[in-house]
């Protein structure tokens, strides 16, 4: 599957960070980003930005936003973007959507005990997202898959998430990607709904016989999704959407015929 990554650059990390600019790069669209991760200095990691800011606005390879100007993405700080890329203390640290430091120099770390949360600056004061009630916030926790989803409708997300469950993983895919998936059978067959008006993704899932144990614990999976592809907001805002799971009882296949055949994993419709 082609798909589009997000990317922000600063000295130093913190609050008091230096924006150096982002860019939301095509697919593939990745030649110079081994090389920053290398840099041993904060001018040389600062030329080698610039340097891939601007080729990469040259080549038409994505969308660039260099420093001064307006914040590009819709949410406030860099928990919602893919690669977040930081020069501290004479090494490049590099965080992957929101999670953690967990790239030095471009070596993976693994989790530590005392690791701290993320804090980045604000890139702006409130939330953009429209059409769907958003909190104007900034202490909102933004999911690992949200990335290059931020642009998609309801019905949009809806396919994205059919693709990322039933279809073959990817190289590089997201742990939290993975860690799903390992909670999902893979013979499992899902008929999703997008409900609009209610902003609102109803999952309905075949593969169980009726009082199946194991099928409680995928609806619990599936329930994680507003917070992989949106985000959580401690002060009780609205989430970006909402799930609801139901397990197909043995005959409910009728009215979904196609999902009938085993090789069938998946079919999206629209209230």
């Amino acid at each position: 599957m082609s798909t589009s990554t997000t990317h922000d650059f600063y000295l130093g990390r913190g609050p008091d960070a230096e924006w150096l600019g982002s860019a939301h790069l095509n697919s593939c669209a990745c030649n110079g980003l081994d090389e920053i991760e290398q840099a041993r200095s904060e001018g040389g990691f600062t030329t080698l930005v610039d340097f891939f800011l601007h080729a990469a606005e040259i080549d038409k390879a994505g969308e660039v936003t260099h420093p001064g100007r307006e914040w590009p993405w819709p949410w406030p700080t860099s928990h919602g973007t893919d690669y977040v890329h930081a020069f501290d203390t004479g090494v490049v640290w590099t965080a992957i959507r929101g999670d953690r430091w967990s790239m030095r120099a471009g070596e993976y770390i693994p989790p530590g005990p005392e690791e701290n949360p993320l804090v980045f600056p604000h890139g702006r004061d409130t939330c953009g997202y429209t059409g769907i009630d958003a909190a104007d916030t900034t202490a909102r926790r933004y999911g690992p898959l949200l990335g290059d989803t931020h642009r998609h409708d309801l019905y949009q997300l809806g396919l994205r998430i059919l693709a990322d469950l039933t279809g073959p993983p990817g190289p590089g895919a997201p742990d939290a990607l993975d860690e799903l998936r390992a909670q999902l059978s893979p013979h499992l067959r899902y008929a999703i709904a997008a409900d609009e008006s209610a902003v609102e993704l109803e999952f309905e899932v075949f593969g169980y016989r009726d009082g199946d144990p194991a099928a409680e614990a995928t609806a619990h999976a599936l329930a994680m999704l507003p917070a992989l592809y949106g985000w959580t907001d401690p002060s009780g805002g609205p989430p970006r959407f909402d799930v609801r799971a139901h397990i197909a009882d043995d005959n409910r296949h009728t009215t979904h015929p196609v999902l009938a055949d085993a090789r069938a994993r998946a079919v999206l419709t629209a209230y």
